[in-house]
């Protein structure tokens, strides 16, 4: 951090700000213009005090170390804080020295009306909406039915009507439970909601930021499918390994028969005891992906700059830089959530960084690879190949150059799907919406505009 950015010793910072203060005592506050901030601020909380100001609302006082800016480009991310590979608010074990000591920073909260209990419809309302815009509520339905047996009023129905407007039981749910993008202009007609919940993990197509301007907590599931997904990317690291479609190809085109050889491959198939598989990002998934691929023997690098070696040492993972992560493996992995800091993330740039011969997995969201840079890097034998559960744009369109490369194993965006985990996702989404319908709030990890669930169960005493 350059020494011009840190401001001198004592400048006061009266500015107000969404904060979110992870147990270790480190937090950033994000640039956000509903907030009046000028750039992005690193801080180190000395002491906190919250006290009670006028008419229920909450006064925290933070006594920091103003470490300097870290750019001007971004609003507040989905996590409050600055957002890491893994897509979370990650751990701050390494901690940054202490710059000029700053003043005490004071933001003052007041409840949203729409926490108020006599604002509240006297019986909870769930409104669902989905990608294919119809269907109807079943009582036989696993979700709709536990609802039902809470008392609960539900509908389903299109987001939009013929005109564009959001439609009318959207506007007075509790719970928003949404498959589609939403808006900020979507979001302002929520005038009742409480919790807008994406029933998956994915939700870079929601404007978090309206949502928390407007007091709407969001959360997603991001608990119901790791396994799955970790297991999806152990497949496609083994299977580009051996090869498998160039092998499955030899065979059924009868060259197996005609030749009585062994099919051409691109790279040489070796020992994965001698392999280095990188992990980009080293959330939930990438650690449960970690622990399957130690029983092969591979080595494993990762790269999360809020993940320490500490952490790492318990899966027999090696931290390291993204330069070396790329530079060094022979499976580079993606396990990076989809934001604006990550889309083309693995670039032309940073696929010519990686080895001769390597290959790229991605289990994440498509938009983190730029695709017509893989390609070429494919198709110029740079790289081996790829193996592919999501893709830039989805479906698939039939004319893809990725139909045409031999190497490149393609799944249609399903590496979540396993009986347990359908069960366990519709679990969790009855569990999270009741839990707000009914007078409550969700868990606090599910919840992506965290800052405002502390202020939220701050100000109603949970």
């Amino acid at each position: 951090m350059p020494d011009e950015d840190i401001p001198e010793a004592r400048q006061p910072v009266d500015v107000a700000l969404a904060i979110d203060i992870p147990e270790d005592g480190a937090f950033t506050a994000v640039e956000d213009d509903r907030f009046g901030m000028v750039g992005r601020m690193v801080l180190w909380v000395e002491e906190v005090c919250v006290v009670e100001g006028e008419e229920g609302s909450v006064i925290v006082r933070v006594l920091v170390n103003f470490l300097g800016t870290v750019g001007r480009e971004s609003r507040t991310h989905q996590c409050g804080t600055i957002p890491t590979p893994s897509g979370e608010c990650g751990d701050r074990d390494d901690r940054m020295p202490a710059g000029s000591r700053g003043s005490d920073i004071v933001s003052t909260f007041t409840l949203p009306s729409r926490w108020h209990k006599d604002h509240w419809n006297k019986v909870g309302q769930v409104a669902f909406t989905s990608r294919g815009g119809s269907g109807s509520i079943d009582p036989n339905d696993s979700v709709h039915g536990a609802l039902l047996a809470k008392g609960l009023e539900l509908h389903m129905e299109p987001l939009h009507d013929a005109h564009g407007n959001v439609n009318g039981s959207f506007k007075t749910a509790d719970v928003v439970i949404s498959g589609v993008g939403l808006t900020a202009h979507d979001i302002e007609q929520f005038h009742h909601a409480r919790l807008i919940l994406r029933p998956f993990v994915g939700y870079d197509d929601i404007d978090v930021d309206a949502a928390t301007a407007n007091g709407i907590l969001f959360a997603n599931i991001p608990d119901a499918f790791s396994e799955e997904v970790a297991n999806h990317a152990l497949a496609l690291i083994l299977g580009m390994n051996q090869q498998l479609l160039i092998s499955d190809h030899f065979v059924r085109s009868g060259a197996w028969a005609d030749q009585r050889s062994r099919p051409k491959r691109p790279v040489p198939v070796h020992r994965l005891s001698v392999q280095t598989v990188g992990l980009i990002g080293f959330g939930v998934i990438a650690r449960l992906t970690a622990e399957r691929l130690r029983p092969f023997g591979f080595k494993v690098l990762a790269y999360d700059p809020y993940v320490t070696q500490e952490v790492a040492d318990g899966y027999g993972v090696t931290m390291a830089s993204f330069d070396d992560v790329l530079s060094h493996s022979d499976f580079v992995s993606v396990h990076t959530f989809l934001a604006a800091s990550t889309r083309h993330l693995i670039n032309a740039e940073r696929l010519a960084q990686m080895k001769q011969g390597a290959y790229l997995i991605n289990t994440a969201r498509g938009p983190i690879v730029d695709e017509a840079a893989l390609i070429e890097a494919i198709k110029s034998g740079h790289l081996a190949g790829a193996g592919l559960d999501v893709t830039e744009v989805e479906p698939l369109a039939k004319d893809s150059p990725l139909h045409a490369l031999p190497n490149v194993i393609l799944t249609p965006h399903m590496s979540s799907e396993s009986v347990e985990a359908g069960l366990a996702v519709r679990r969790r989404t009855h569990e999270i919406a009741s839990s707000v319908a009914t007078g409550g709030l969700p868990d606090r990890h599910v919840c992506q505009n965290r800052p405002l669930f502390d202020q939220i169960k701050e100000a109603l005493g949970h």
